[in-house]
């Protein structure tokens, strides 16, 4: 019979041995996409043009603009930093934020099933293409989904005791989220939950102080007004009629194409529950504080506020990704059946997911105007509607150009003019349009650019052209 510090030591080992799996497995999931010598999302591309603009001392929204929470863009400067600031190195944070969600996964899976429960979960999560897409390019969601899924796992472990202390550090918790990205906010009801069922004023004032007190702490380097009107003001602007019907329907397709091996242990856990009602076994506790309450609570509100969402983006079904994992695991049938599944879906996943997993190289034109920013003068600026192609040609684009999202141009903040008007300046030597739908819609914009003394280098029609100023020459 085996001791129980025996079996700790052994629980322990498992544990840390399962960890250093899924971290190296995680890193190497993610390899091409940082190593990629393109820009992989349009997100990829204003994140890395952000990092380059900070380098020489932007600061984030009174310079760099930024839609997204106040955390976010410090964390991106100091991944740019461990990775030495080279080409790549701004997708450090975001690789970071992968490892950190299967870990989180990963330990929250211990305390709601057993340690193959908790390997399914997390190799589901670090796997499904919908958190590789926002996991190995540079996005916000992964970063905020990290802080998330550890605030759950902290809300899990306290919640039959949650101490003063306990409360402030789940209000961090909370804070860091929305500090990232505001619409992780559905984290606040597990969270919420488990303090309200403790019952206790203190540690759910203390909770509540934090989460809002230091959110809002973090605007005060930067500009409560500038936050303010980036990170929020910007989104209620263009927010239009909310279309829930067309929302399900992307969230379907997105999960249907990139994370069908979560879908399948969906499916089988669900046979899996009928069945053991059926013979009266008791899948879950009715508790408000079981673990299958507090993730469907978390599931739930994801889910509203994603059909609620206008514009929806696909990278945003990666939310649902940690949740359904979790709950698939938990109720997960034999492993037999898991492991059958799973072969068979496999080759239909590395299909969908073979994109993120071998980014391809640019198209004849991308590479052509990359090649010719690269030979623009020492010390040339570029502005592009893809500022993606001026971060890969190793170049800088004045920080309130960063972004360029259609967003900006629906709410007025970028038009014809005003890129013509930072065209003008003394440093700027080049605008790349690339988008029919963003800088390729102003109809304007080439006689604009001609007059401040523009001339087409490449390209054939307005939303396809990279313009150079011949004559420039940057101080």
């Amino acid at each position: 019979m085996v001791s129980a510090p025996t079996a700790r030591a052994s629980g322990r080992s498992g544990t840390r041995l399962d960890l250093a799996v899924l971290a190296v497995a995680s890193v190497a999931l993610r390899i091409p996409a940082f190593v990629a010598g393109r820009h992989v999302t349009f997100d990829d591309g204003v994140f890395g043009a952000s990092a380059v603009a900070m380098r020489v001392g932007g600061q984030p929204f009174r310079d760099v603009f930024s839609s997204q929470g106040p955390l976010f863009l410090p964390l991106l400067w100091l991944g740019d930093l461990l990775g030495f600031r080279t080409t790549n190195s701004p997708r450090v944070i975001a690789v970071v934020a992968g490892v950190a969600l299967a870990v989180g996964v990963y330990l929250t899976g211990r305390l709601v099933a057993d340690r193959v429960g908790a390997l399914l979960a997390a190799a589901l999560t670090t796997a499904c293409a919908s958190v590789l897409w926002v996991s190995g390019p540079i996005a916000a969601d992964s970063v905020a989904l990290a802080f998330a899924v550890a605030t759950v796992f902290l809300a899990l472990r306290w919640r039959d005791d949650v101490t003063l202390r306990r409360g402030i550090v789940l209000g961090l918790g909370i804070s860091a989220t929305i500090s990232v990205k505001a619409l992780l906010a559905p984290v606040i009801v597990p969270v919420a939950l488990v303090m309200l069922a403790g019952r206790r004023l203190g540690p759910i004032l203390a909770g509540a102080a934090t989460a809002v007190g230091v959110h809002l702490l973090l605007w005060l380097p930067w500009g409560p007004g500038d936050v303010w009107e980036q990170s929020y003001g910007y989104h209620l602007e263009v927010a239009g009629d909310r279309t829930p019907g067309a929302n399900l329907a992307k969230i379907a397709s997105t999960l249907g194409d990139r994370d069908l091996p979560l879908l399948v242990a969906l499916g089988l856990a669900l046979v899996a529950i009928v069945g053991r009602r059926r013979a009266r076994e008791p899948w879950a506790s009715p508790r408000l504080l079981a673990p299958d309450t507090l993730l469907l609570a978390w599931l739930a509100t994801t889910v509203l506020v994603l059909l609620t969402e206008h514009p929806m983006w696909r990278p945003h079904v990666s939310q649902l990704v940690p949740p359904l994992a979790l709950l698939a695991a938990r109720h997960r049938p034999s492993t037999r059946v898991l492991l059958v599944a799973m072969a068979l879906t496999i080759p239909y996943h590395l299909v969908h997911a073979w994109p993120i997993l071998q980014p391809s190289e640019y198209a004849d034109a991308s590479k052509e105007a990359v090649q010719l920013l690269r030979s623009l003068p020492e010390g040339a600026l570029a502005i592009s509607d893809d500022p993606g192609i001026v971060w890969r040609a190793g170049r800088r684009t004045p920080p309130d150009l960063v972004d360029a999202s259609i967003l900006r141009i629906e709410t007025g903040g970028i038009t014809a003019a005003s890129i013509a008007a930072a065209a003008d300046q003394p440093d700027v030597c080049a605008v790349v349009v690339r988008s029919r739908a963003r800088w390729g819609s102003f109809v304007d914009l080439p006689r604009r650019l001609t007059a401040v003394g523009y001339e087409v280098a490449a390209g054939n029609g307005r939303s396809q052209r990279v313009y150079v100023a011949p004559d420039c020459d940057p101080p």
